[in-house]
């Protein structure tokens, strides 16, 4: 399957090579001012598409990675979108009806919630008390498809790291720590154990809900949840504008409870995953990726956000320079300093309507590649899930004060 599979993805790469190197061609002769990067940008989400399998979402996950890849090719990734065909229903069926999982379910909908690579999602109700349940089912054989692919990815990533518009980039660490995560989403044994912890986290909560697990119909292909109907996208223009802003509010809180109280954290608050329901609540769905912070970690996170509350470059410098994976033998530390000094400041001042996660971290990033320096997975991770939840609520609530919000909680933690 393997062999196959690379040789089915090596012919279409090289397909893909020689019409790049073709039409890059045509536009520098005829336009000149084509760059190889800006075409590789835009071609790359294209390629991925053609391609498949695992190499969408892990292009996908690469949009987000703005720690490691340049913002152009970031933006061009975010472009790529699941469109995948759900399985037959006959296909559904054989899944449910191993481990008698199907004696203990009724009412079953073979037409799916939603449908993703890894899992699609069906309505249906328990036999004992008819209560409604979620069934994720993983796709048959997707774990291994994904593993092959995966490799292959990487195998192609060795060639992609030497291009000379990429050699400044860890190119093999990205595409490796992204197919971790991807295959980790597999994992439905690990992502339950997320779930209840999730849950529990959010139990006493009156403004934020969880689906509960229903833990006794759960196997290895399949996690079965609480049923929420009636869920809209904060999104929805028919969602009243203070029930979208109350929600926004919320979520932003129950993001920095998640970082400074518990250290566990949802890197994957996009539209899809945070909803609301017909009473108000906020609620947050899929917790297969999610990020456990250490007691360090979240200590020098804390402080990282409190030196940009109180305009502190020096100490955020400082802090990025000790959590960092490595540093430059070569690296100019007062300049780097300097560097973030003057973006601490400038930030630090800005209105709430005015001060964008996304431009901060960009800024952050690109001070960062500029010194060679590259952040922990832990603490990139956790400036990356406030990147994505601020592409949910700046639609809606663009006063929404990200900094005033985090000072409680931060203070909090810096108090343990």
């Amino acid at each position: 399957m393997v062999i196959i599979r690379f040789l089915n993805v090596f012919l279409i790469v090289g397909f893909e090579v020689i019409r790049l190197v073709l039409a890059l061609c045509f536009h520098i002769l005829f336009w000149k001012r084509l760059t190889l990067r800006s075409y590789f940008a835009k071609e790359l989400p294209l390629i991925c598409e053609r391609l498949g399998g695992a190499f969408p979402k892990v292009g996908q996950i690469l949009a987000t990675r703005a720690d490691l890849l340049p913002l152009d090719i970031c933006e061009a990734l975010s472009c790529l979108q699941d469109q995948v065909k759900a399985l037959s229903p006959s296909t559904t069926k054989r899944i449910l009806d191993k481990d008698t999982l199907s004696q203990n379910i009724q009412d079953v909908d073979f037409v799916p919630v939603a449908s993703a690579t890894i899992a699609q999602v069906h309505r249906g109700s328990r036999c004992d008390d008819s209560r409604q349940i979620a069934l994720k089912v993983l796709r048959p054989n997707v774990q291994r498809t994904l593993e092959s692919d995966c490799q292959i990815i990487q195998f192609f990533g060795q060639f992609i790291a030497r291009l000379p518009a990429m050699q400044s980039i860890p190119v093999k660490e990205a595409l490796k720590e992204a197919s971790d995560i991807l295959i980790g989403q597999t994992d439905f044994a690990r992502e339950a154990s997320n779930l209840k912890r999730l849950h529990a986290l959010f139990s006493n909560s009156n403004d934020v809900l969880v689906p509960m697990l229903h833990e006794d119909l759960c196997t290895p292909e399949i996690l079965v949840m609480e049923f929420i109907p009636g869920l809209r996208k904060l999104s929805d223009p028919a969602l009243p504008e203070h029930i979208a802003r109350q929600a926004l509010t919320v979520g932003v809180r129950s993001l920095y409870s998640m970082i400074f109280k518990e250290g566990f954290i949802h890197c994957d608050m996009h539209p899809g995953n945070v909803l609301v329901a017909p009473d108000g609540r906020l609620v947050i769905l899929d917790a297969g990726f999610m990020c456990q912070l250490d007691d360090s970690t979240r200590r020098s996170f804390a402080k990282f956000f409190l030196s940009i509350a109180f305009r502190d470059g020096s100490s955020a410098a400082c802090i990025v320079r000790e959590t960092a994976q490595c540093l430059p033998s070569n690296l100019n530390v007062r300049a780097f300093d300097d560097d973030i000094t003057c973006l601490i400041k400038r930030v630090g001042g800005l209105r709430a309507r005015d001060f964008q996660v996304a431009g901060f971290v960009g800024e952050l990033f690109a001070i960062q590649h500029k010194h060679g320096i590259y952040g922990t997975n832990q603490f990139t991770l956790t400036i990356l899930s406030l990147l994505v939840f601020e592409g949910v609520a700046k639609q809606r609530f663009p006063d929404l004060n990200f900094q005033q919000e985090a000072v409680p909680f931060v203070m909090a933690a810096l108090a343990r």
